[in-house]
């Protein structure tokens, strides 16, 4: 291990300090980056309950359709023409 001399310190110092907010940059990048995936991954989960509740309602809807029975359906017919016999 060489011996550090009094000269080479400030230059040692100014590296050092280079490296270490470098590596806090990059730090708050990832910090970033993964803030980003969890408000897309929250956003994605809304997203696919909005789906599945709205494809449940649907189906409920036409599944009540189908086990109602039919209204019943009244037809009125015109009296019978008068003929001359």
């Amino acid at each position: 291990m060489p011996i550090e001399s009094p000269i080479n310190a400030p230059a040692h110092d100014a590296q050092r300090e280079m490296e270490q907010r470098a590596l806090r940059n990059v730090r708050a990048l990832v910090d970033k980056i993964e803030d980003a995936d969890k408000l897309s991954e929250r956003s994605a989960r809304r997203t696919m309950i909005v789906v599945i509740v709205a494809i449940t309602l649907v189906l409920a809807f036409f599944v009540s359709q189908l086990a109602k029975p039919p209204a019943p359906i009244s037809i009125t017919l015109p009296p019978p023409a008068k003929t001359a016999r």
